[in-house]
Order: structure tokens, then sequence, then C-alpha cells
């Protein structure tokens, strides 16, 4: 049996697709249970999208803006088709879960858009394994809940749907990926470029795409955002002076340069040989790099590495196809498939170590075992009251009235004020209170709250 028989290749790719729901969603449900996960953003989208499938207004806190509806943050309106999650589950976890299966999704539809295009079953197979291990897709799936990871579906879908003539079916995910945030219109642009680019075709839907992108731009941000902020949009930033700056913001720092290497060197380099996606590269990275204070979007962490892997692999299978040109290519077509999986297999185990490989470590399940401490703590809490806690306990809370805790609680009035006062035990802790010896202490001598339950270092308060 050779790799080229259909029942063996596809086999193994939706076995891999398979493998990759299966660890993304352990290790995310696992990071959640160990009180990994916080309020920003995880609490915030989840609040949002339950809310909504209550029929409420997905009015979030947010730690400048205070009560906010979510679309005043960002133009998010695409994330509430997970609302109907909620009328079977009241699990926050459920988004986790789907967040991790449009991913997984997104490779089926990657695998057969790259047997469509390259004609050649192990090849499309290679891009495949380069895209799911991935680091900085791998990082985007269990760093808790963000909009632009579920998106990963949508552009795909909308990518394969081009390869596959369903135009209908294009515009139909595209205009839902755009509705995943409003900096999506930059990604469409680049999109629309790439497709008058790739072929003559479809050029006209690169023009619509384009036309799209840019109503949706104006949209989000003259209408949506300001409608919901007051006006105020908190992600604006200053960008290099002059045009020599810009470019040289691009590799300015070793977190850019060994992003940028590992991102291109994950997926063997193919994407430099696909240039009509040149552009939809360069505005995502340009995105991310040339704002002057957003260091945290320069490395493989985060979310912000998801829409960068689908560019990435849907420009190999292009790159890949203008290869196939070269006889020597062509001769060798099989031990270049097993060329690039092994490259993409060593820098995952290796040399980036992906944070998948906590889905075989027995230490990292056991490790959620050391939380039922802090399980015991939340669960004396009742649904429907109002909670004020620390960012990584919020998140058990929000499905009802939660806030960041501050000295100001006085004014929120919370039933329960919930501590946990061991050491670094609040992830972001630079939102809410950085004091939070002195809210404990300002709680123990306020008469209108009575402690209910204390460990040495685990505190509820509760209303009088």
């Amino acid at each position: 049996m050779t790799f080229q028989k259909k029942s063996l290749v596809d086999y193994l790719a939706f076995a891999f697709c398979f493998l990759f729901l299966i660890a993304g969603v352990l290790v995310s449900l696992h990071r959640y249970w160990q009180y990994e996960v916080s309020y920003v953003d995880f609490g915030q989208y989840d609040q949002a999208i339950w809310k909504v499938s209550r029929f409420q207004a997905p009015e979030i806190y947010h730690f400048i803006h205070k009560n906010i509806n979510v679309l005043g943050d960002h133009a998010t309106p695409s994330i509430f088709l997970l609302s109907p999650l909620y009328w079977i589950t009241d699990r926050s976890e459920i988004i986790l879960i789907a967040q991790a299966l449009a991913v997984a999704l997104s490779g089926f539809f990657l695998y057969d858009i790259a047997r469509h295009v390259l004609k050649n079953k192990l090849l499309a197979l290679s891009i495949l394994v380069s895209y799911f291990l991935f680091v900085g897709l791998q990082n985007a799936v269990i760093t808790e809940f963000h909009e632009l990871t579920v998106m990963t579906l949508p552009l795909m879908l909308a990518l394969w749907a081009i390869v596959k003539n369903k135009i209908s079916l294009y515009f139909a995910s595209f205009i839902i990926m755009l509705g995943f945030k409003e900096i999506t219109f930059a990604l469409g642009i680049g999109i629309g470029i790439a497709l008058i680019l790739l072929k003559k075709e479809w050029r006209r839907y690169g023009i619509i795409t384009i036309a799209l992108s840019l109503l949706w731009g104006f949209i989000a941000f003259k209408i949506i955002l300001p409608h919901f902020s007051n006006g105020e949009y908190l992600y604006i930033t200053d960008l290099p002076n002059g045009l020599i700056d810009k470019v040289a913001a691009l590799t300015d720092h070793p977190i850019k340069r060994n992003t940028l290497l590992f991102s291109f060197l994950s997926f063997s380099f193919l994407p430099f040989f696909a240039p009509q996606f040149w552009l939809t590269l360069l505005q995502d990275y340009a995105s991310r790099f040339m704002p002057l204070y957003f260091t945290t979007r320069w490395d493989l962490g985060l979310h912000y590495n998801a829409q960068s892997a689908v560019i990435l692999a849907v420009s190999s299978v292009f790159g890949l196809r203008y290869l196939l040109r070269f006889a020597f290519v062509k001769i060798n077509v099989n031990i270049i498939a097993f060329l690039i999986i092994i490259n993409a297999f060593v820098l995952f185990r290796f040399i980036l170590h992906g944070p998948f490989l906590l889905a075989i470590n027995p230490a990292f399940y056991n490790h959620t075992n050391d939380f039922k401490f802090l399980n015991e703590m939340v669960e004396k809490i009742p649904k429907g009251t109002k909670v004020m806690t620390q960012n990584n306990l919020a998140p058990r809370f929000s499905h009802q009235d939660v806030r960041l805790f501050t000295l100001e609680y006085a004014t929120f009035q919370p039933d329960y004020v919930v501590l946990d006062m061991r050491a670094g035990q609040s992830p972001n802790n630079f939102l809410g209170s950085k004091n939070v010896d002195g809210v404990l202490s300002h709680l123990r001598s306020n008469t209108g709250y009575k402690i209910i339950y204390k460990t040495a270092d685990q505190f509820i308060f509760k209303r009088q």
C-alpha cells in the first residue's frame, strides 16, 4: 500500500484533525479547571455570548469603560453565532470546546484546498501537518477564548469555497469572518488582492471582497464602535513616523525577527513562493508589529497568530503549486512532502516545544487536582448573586453580575467578595486593584460585610 491510495492518506488527514481537536480540548479545559483563564478576555466573551443566548444585551464589565456593551470594546457580532450553545449547557467550558472544534474543522478544509490545488494527497497532508503543528496556532487554541481563533473556520471555509467555485458560500463565509472583529477589514482587503492576483476568473470576486471589506471597516469604526463606546476606541496607538521607520518596525526587535523566522520556517518557507499572498501577509504582520505599545502581539503566543496560520498555510499550498512546475520537485514530490512533515515535527517537538505536548503529560492532568480547594470556595457562591473577585476567579461567575475587585466595591455593592490571597494568583492583576491586602483590610473593618468562609489564604465576605 502506498501513500497515494485514497484510504490511507485521507484517513491520516482525518485522524490528524481528530487528534488536534482532542488535544486542543483537553489542554484548554484543564487550563480552565486550573484557573489559568481570566475574566479579560475569556470571561467577557463568555458573559456576552451567554447573555445573548438569554436574549439579553451583551453587556460586560470593562476595566476602563466599566459597564459597556461588548460591541463597544470590539465590533464582534459574529461571536453571537455561538450563543445557541448555551441552550444545550450552562457550562462556560463549551466555548473552549467550540473554539478547538472550529480550528480542527479549518484543518479539514485546508486539506481539501491543498488536495484540490496540488493534486497530490501526500503534499496536502504535509501542509495540514505544518498548520496543526504550528506553535502559533496551538497557542491561540489554548490561550483562553478569542474571536480571532474561532475566525479561522469561516476564513478557511471562505478560501475553500472560492477554490471549489462555491461563490455564494464564499461571500457568506467571508461576511461572517469580517464580523469577528473590526480590524478584519484589513485582512479582507489582503484576501481580495490575493484573489485578483491568483486567477483571472476570481478578479471580480476580489474587487467585491475589497469593497465589502472597506464597507465593514466604515460600519465598524464609524457606526458600531462609536455607538456602543461613546466614541472612545481604546486600541488606537501611535505608529512609527515616516515610511522608513514603519518598514523598520517589522524587524526592529529580536522577538519580531524570531516570530517571522519560526512562522515561515514552520511552513518550510513555502509562502515565499506565493507572491499573490505577500500583501496579505504584510498587512497581517504590519498590524501586529508596527503599533508602538502592543508588544504582546509580537511573539508566537496568545491568539494573534491564528489568522496568520491560515494565511501561511493557504499561501504554502499555492507556493507548492508553483514549485511543482520544476522537474526536480515533480520527481521527488514524496520526499519533499516527508521533509515538510519532518521539519514541522522537529520544530514542534524539539525546538519550540509546542503547548499541545501538555496533552500527553500526566503531570499536567494531575495538577488539576491541586485546585479542589478553590473549587470548594467558588461553589459556595449562590447563582444569580452579585460578585466581586479577582481576574482568575471571575470567569467562574461570568453568568451572573461580576466585577473585578477594587477599593470602590461599595459603589457596586456586591453580595459576595471572593479573594484568593496567595501570591501571584491573579493573572493580569494590573486589571482591578493592585492593592489586594488593602482591599482585604478594608473589608475586615467594614461592618457591612461579614466573613462567611476563611482559610489561610482564601476569604469570602457576604454583604449584610
